[in-house]
């Protein structure tokens, strides 16, 4: 084999080696994501006695910035995307960014020393990853509500197959995390959660 040939062959050889070195960059996994909840179908536990429950209806995430979004209140789930200037991005991200800085327990104190801010009795809630880090809270839904009276988007649909698979990851999770909070001792509105149908006679 000819010098000049015998170099080609051992620079393309390197090569070959050298990109098997290389690690695929990994695209982060980190979401804000936050769930809408609304009166489920009551569980029967005794005579008289039901648990009442909630069921996610709506759930809206940042993902890659992008805000992806999934309406559940019809029999088939409805998954779309928002078009928006960056802006509009912006400002859902500034709206998140205040409730990275609180957590459940924060809240829970909160809420016994002040109270709810709305009278009525039921809870938003939100869920965020960032490298290891998962955040579960309360969210308020007023946020939201202005966030969306200000917002310029359209509203992309999308297949189920089209849509992100982190989103079976976000919405187990609020659900779990959702449910291991109403059911437990800190649920602050633990009085609500079982309805009594036991009828009692007036003297």
């Amino acid at each position: 084999m000819k010098p000049i040939q015998t170099a080609f062959a051992l620079l393309i050889t390197l090569s070959v080696l050298n990109s098997c070195k290389e690690e695929p960059v990994a695209l982060s996994e980190d979401f804000y994501a936050v769930s809408f909840v609304s009166r489920g179908d009551d569980l029967y536990l005794r005579k008289n006695q039901y648990l009442e429950t909630e069921k996610i209806h709506f759930v809206l995430f940042i993902y890659h910035d992008t805000i992806f979004q999934v309406d559940l209140q019809e029999k088939k789930p409805r998954y779309s995307y928002l078009k928006c200037k960056p802006a509009v991005l912006d400002s859902l991200k500034s709206m998140f960014a205040v409730y990275e800085k609180t957590n459940l327990s924060k809240q829970l104190k909160d809420l016994k020393e002040n109270g709810p801010k709305l009278s009525c009795i039921r809870d938003e809630y939100f869920l965020f990853r960032k490298g290891d880090q998962i955040n579960f809270g309360i969210f308020d839904f007023m946020d939201y509500y202005d966030w969306y009276g200000r917002r310029a988007t359209k509203e992309v649909k999308l297949k189920k197959y089209q849509f992100p698979q982190i989103y079976q990851t976000i919405y187990f999770g609020l659900n779990s995390r959702r449910w291991d909070y109403v059911m437990s001792n800190r649920y602050y509105y633990k009085e609500f959660r079982i309805r009594d149908f036991t009828y009692i006679p007036v003297k």
